[in-house]
Formats: C-alpha cells, sequence, structure tokens
C-alpha cells in the first residue's frame, strides 16, 4: 500500500530530471567522433551514465517501429536505432549533474552511478557464463535497478542524503535505513517510476523481491548486492550468503568465483576515476560464510500506530478490489504498523503441497530470502499450520518444544528462533501463510505484536473472502 506522498512523487516524476555527468559529454564526444568506433564501445559510455541510458532507452521506445514488434530492451539495440547524431543530441539536451547538484548530492549521485555501472558488469559476466540469450537485456536491468535512490538524490528529496549518511555504518541494512530515514522503500519507487516511464520489463520486473525465484531477475538483484558490498569495502552483513548464492547458480565454486569477481571489479577499477572514486578492494579471499561478521541490531524499528489503523480501516472497508494490492496494505500494516522487519504472504499450492512467497515486504535487499520456497511434504509446524485454521507465535516460551518441528529449510533461509505465522483460508480452503520475523534475536517479539498480527491477518482474510477465489497472481 503506497503512500499518498509516493504516489504523486511517482506521478508527476519526469525522467528528464535525472542528470548525465560532465565527463560523460566529453567522453560521448569523443568516441562518436571516432569513425571507427564499435557499437559495444559506445555503449559502454551511454551505460557508464544511468540518466543517459535512460533517455536512450526511452526515446528508441517511442520511435514507432517498422521492424520491432517488440521493446527495445539493449542499449545496443536502442543505439542502432536511434543513430548517432540523436544520441549526440539526446546528450546535449540534458542537464548536467555539476550544474544541478550540491556538492554533497553530486558525489552520492556519481558514486550510485558507479555502482549502476558495476551492477550491470556483474550481471553482464554472469549472463555470459550462464549462456543466456540476451546477456545485455540483463546488464541494463541491473543499470536501472536503484533507479529510486538516484531518482531521489536528482530530485532534492533531503531525506536520502539522511538514508545515504545512515549506509555508511556497516551494520545497518538497507532495509532498516529506508524504513527510519525515508518511510518508503526504494525498491517500490523505482519500479513505480520503471511502470510509469514504460521501461522494459526486465528492468521493471527485476525491482520486484518476489521475482527472485526467477533466474534472470535474480543475476539483477544479486549483481546489485555484490556492486553495494564492493562500493561498502566488504564490510557490510549479508554479503557472504549474497556471494554462496551466485556461486550455487554459476555452479562454481567461491574461488572460481571470486577470481571472475576480480576480473569484473579490475575493468570497472578502469572508470573508477571518472566517478571520484579509488579503486575498488578485491574481494577478500575467505569461504563466502566466513565474509558475514556477526553483529548486534543497531536499532529495532518502532511500531507506527497509525500505519496499523490505516491498513485495518482499508481492509475492513471493502475498499480494495484487487488481490495484490488488498496483500500488500495487508503486509505493510504489519510491517510498518508492527514493526516487524520482514513479511511474507507465501501462496499455497495443494497439489504441490507447496507454499511460494508470492508478495514480500522489508526484504528487498535480501535475495535468498525473497525466494522463500517450502514443500510440506515432510511434515512439520507449517504442514500442520495448512491443514487446519491455526497460528504460532514461536517465542521463548514454546522454542525448545517446537524448534524440531520447524524445518530446516526454514531455520537456514531466516537465521532466526522466533517468528509469527498464520494460515490463510478462503471459501473453506487453505490459500496460503502469512509470516513475520524482526530479523535479529536483538529484536524481540511480544503479546502485543502478535495480537496486531493476528487482528489485522484476520482482516484480511475476511478481504481475501469477499474478493472471491482466485489464483495467486504471477
Amino acid at each position: 500500500m503506497g503512500s499518498r506522498w509516493l504516489d504523486e512523487l511517482i506521478a508527476t516524476a519526469r525522467l528528464d530530471e535525472l542528470p548525465v555527468q560532465a565527463r560523460t559529454r566529453h567522453e560521448l564526444a569523443r568516441v562518436l567522433s571516432d569513425k571507427g568506433a564499435s557499437l559495444g564501445r559506445i555503449a559502454l559510455v551511454v551505460m557508464s551514465d544511468p540518466g543517459l541510458a535512460l533517455r536512450v532507452l526511452q526515446r528508441a521506445n517511442t520511435v514507432e517501429h517498422r521492424h520491432f514488434r517488440f521493446e527495445i530492451a539493449t542499449l545496443e539495440d536502442a543505439i542502432h536505432m536511434l543513430g548517432m547524431h540523436t544520441l549526440a543530441e539526446l546528450e546535449r539536451q540534458a542537464p548536467l549533474a555539476e550544474d544541478v547538484l550540491d556538492a554533497k548530492r553530486l558525489r552520492h549521485y556519481q558514486h550510485g552511478c558507479g555502482r549502476a555501472l558495476l551492477a550491470a558488469l556483474l550481471a553482464l559476466d554472469w549472463a555470459e557464463i550462464d549462456r543466456d540469450r540476451v546477456p545485455t537485456e540483463i546488464a541494463l536491468a541491473a543499470l536501472l535497478n536503484n533507479l529510486g535512490e538516484l531518482y531521489l538524490l536528482a530530485h532534492g528529496d533531503a531525506r536520502i542524503d539522511r538514508y545515504l549518511d545512515m549506509m555508511e555504518c556497516a551494520h545497518v541494512l538497507p532495509h532498516e535505513a529506508e524504513y527510519v530515514t525515508l518511510s518508503l522503500s526504494l525498491e517500490a519507487l523505482g519500479y513505480g517510476l520503471a511502470c510509469a516511464w514504460n521501461l522494459p520489463e526486465m528492468a521493471r520486473e527485476s525491482m520486484r523481491g518476489r521475482n527472485a525465484r526467477h533466474p534472470r531477475p535474480l543475476y539483477v538483484m544479486l549483481a546489485n548486492q555484490i556492486a553495494r558490498h564492493a562500493f561498502a569495502g566488504w564490510r557490510h552483513a549479508g554479503q557472504g550468503r549474497d556471494l554462496e548464492l551466485v556461486s550455487e547458480l554459476l555452479g562454481c565454486d567461491p574461488m572460481t568465483l571470486f577470481d571472475r569477481l576480480d576480473r569484473v571489479i579490475g575493468r570497472f577499477n578502469q572508470r573508477a576515476l571518472l566517478y571520484g572514486l579509488r579503486p575498488l578492494e578485491a574481494l577478500p579471499r575467505d569461504e563466502p560464510a566466513r565474509l558475514d561478521r556477526l553483529c548486534a541490531a543497531p536499532f529495532c524499528l518502532a511500531p507506527r500506530a497509525d500505519e496499523w489503523m490505516r491498513a485495518a480501516r482499508a481492509l475492513s472497508a471493502d475498499r480494495i478490489n484487487d488481490r495484490e494490492r488488498l496483500i500488500l496494505a495487508w503486509l505493510h500494516g504489519l510491517h510498518r504498523g508492527l514493526g516487524l522487519n520482514r513479511v511474507v504472504y507465501a501462496a499455497f499450492d495443494l497439489p504441490r503441497q507447496t507454499l511460494r512467497a508470492e508478495q514480500l515486504v522489508g526484504t528487498d535487499f535480501e535475495p535468498r530470502f525473497n525466494r522463500f520456497s517450502l514443500s510440506l511434504d515432510r511434515g512439520g509446524i507449517f504442514a500442520q499450520l495448512m491443514a487446519a485454521p491455526g497460528a504460532l507465535w514461536m517465542n521463548e516460551a514454546n522454542h525448545a518444544e517446537l524448534s524440531d518441528q520447524v524445518p530446516t529449510d526454514v531455520k537456514n533461509l531466516t537465521s532466526v528462533g522466533h517468528f509469527m505465522a498464520r494460515s490463510v483460508w478462503v471459501a473453506g480452503r487453505p490459500v496460503g501463510l502469512v509470516y513475520a520475523d524482526r530479523r535479529s534475536s536483538d529484536c524481540a517479539l511480544d503479546a502485543r505484536a502478535y495480537q496486531g498480527f493476528l487482528e489485522l491477518s484476520a482482516l484480511a482474510e475476511r478481504a481475501l473472502e469477499c474478493l472471491g477465489p482466485c489464483s495467486p497472481s504471477g
């Protein structure tokens, strides 16, 4: 459930607010003056500046195509269609970041553009390893994945400065920093902008956490995660789990992955000075699991009673007639209203006896968690919940008794011992399960949160009943 402020921001946002960097102007002029410059070389210059890449992509997709029935989803195709004269004109018409941003925001914007390029190079490398049919499409989606952050910097919202300042602390996770400083999800903002600006489907859908179950969007998400870790000097929590997942996807051992990362980072470092950066450090040679530092949660999320009431009113007033919006209103109410860090609605596939994440809130930067999927064939506490209407608060009092009934897959995925869960029934049959936790044992669940969890989930269940039976959204 988006806030009115977020909805209005997206509705009034203009792509041309995003500036290009002065060095792009110089480099593009130089490469276009070289009659022997390859399309790939020109595309690299464009890809190095997300503001220019967005202009090129949008212009190409507004041209009436004679030979293309589908959207243009790669920079190479877009540049080829527009031609060099139009490319140069698009760049000349754009404002310069150095002219429109103050010194602090300019530094953040340049670093954000650099991080986007590194993510694109990583995604391109992995897609080529995987023999993807269009690796450059994945690279472009990775380049645009932090669109929400770049837009807020260009737009001039002071909250993004506070967010980036907080992210300088190694122990702060992006989800929590967003909650405290922004009151919105950067992923949700980016997705809203991508839809409003008709960006390619791959770029849009890679901004939705639930699509982590699909390999191509997952490469995009992981590339941005690894780029974020690299820019932080390999000191952020969660990097080991992200690296393990990349290794699994590519089917290679950690050391082989590390060698490839070094080569990509080396390629990026050739352009690091263009973003006002020193060369990035190589990844420390250690097992991925050892790269995660255990640390106490720097703070816990404060519940916001007004957000809970807002969600409760929306769910009880029968105002929502769309399944996806209804579920998101419910989950946002649990996340923001009760201060529950991670909230998931998992749809139940009865024939396959499987729960699979359909919507998630508070997990934008956790690709592995966003792949939440659980087979109930082996029984356990979640199978019991799906067999009859019921709810569970796993806490200190019942942990010893019930812990063995929690599937190992869930324990490994969540890394927490305490959580809340409730089955959801519509028309007398189980349709899903809602799960919530506070991500860290330092932030305890309590009876008041559990009561709010149960009450809001009951309202959501009744609202879903009013919608009638339907299949999960894709």
